[in-house]
């Protein structure tokens, strides 16, 4: 069975595949992601219940063990099952999460061929933020997200409160945008002062031009008393709260639902210090 893949709240600044610098981290609200697979000239079955989630060849697991077999000269056959608690199109970091832990639950179930700079190379041909899951470990990231170093600055161990709308954000089209979009007046993107650190996402400046509500509810969020630091996290829909504590969290959480409705998908997490 894959480790549970986690999804990272970041700060990015970052344009499409252009230099970027972010800080990752993982916190834990994973997928469950068993992998029943041996060597042999079948194919790879993928399950999920999850309505709208690609099960084809352009889904990231099954590109991962696609990847992992061309590169060990293996062929692969069996089953994996994925259970999602993420949301698509969060910008939590979901389908990274489960590429690379797919990557790594093939490489152990077949001995171990590969390294982990290997994994983290092949999680380069998937997607950027893919070699930050590898490990999941609290990482400075730059390049196109490739290039990975132990962040080992202070980091909140305070609840955060995760609430993202009943919407998703292209993380392409956001980092397409982001040298040809505007501020909001309404909207301080202001770097937050927080006692771990300064917190910002120039990526808050695309996205929010264009999904008003996101702007809305981060104001939303700033004027109540029990939060502390309110950023979108990586290219949205989500945005993610830093509060007091665990009661300022909790009351955070049933005032989203009852003036935002039960559709809106909000939880408490941890930041994850593996």
């Amino acid at each position: 069975e894959a480790p549970k893949p986690e999804c990272a709240l970041c700060g990015s600044h970052k344009v499409k595949f252009a230099p970027s610098r972010s800080v990752l981290v993982c916190q834990e609200c994973g997928h469950e992601t068993p992998v029943e697979v041996n060597e042999g000239n079948g194919k790879v079955d993928l399950l999920c219940d999850l309505p709208g989630l690609s099960m084809g060849e352009d889904n990231l697991i099954i590109r991962a063990i696609e990847l992992f077999k061309n590169t060990v000269g293996l062929d692969i056959e069996g089953i994996v099952t994925l259970e999602k608690f993420i949301p698509i199109g969060a910008g939590l970091g979901g389908g990274s999460s489960d590429a690379a832990a797919t990557l790594n639950a093939v490489n152990a179930l077949f001995g171990k061929p590969l390294s982990i700079d290997q994994l983290k190379g092949l999680g380069a041909i998937l997607g950027s933020d893919v070699p930050f899951f590898i490990e999941a470990i609290p990482s400075l990231i730059t390049g196109r997200g490739e290039l990975l170093s132990s962040y080992t600055g202070e980091l909140t161990r305070k609840p955060i409160v995760l609430v993202k709308p009943d919407f998703e954000v292209s993380s392409a089209w956001a980092y397409s945008r982001w040298e040809k979009s505007n501020m909001l007046s309404n909207v301080n993107y202001s770097p937050q002062q927080a006692m771990w650190g300064a917190a910002i996402n120039d990526l808050e400046v695309p996205v929010f031009e264009k999904f008003l509500f996101l702007p809305a509810l981060k104001n939303w969020l700033l004027d109540k008393d029990e939060t502390e630091t309110v950023l979108m996290s990586g290219s949205g829909s989500t945005m993610f709260a830093v509060c007091s504590d665990v009661a300022a969290a909790e009351k955070v959480l049933t005032t989203v639902k009852l003036d935002f409705g039960d559709d809106i998908w909000c939880k408490i997490v941890y930041i994850n210090y593996i």
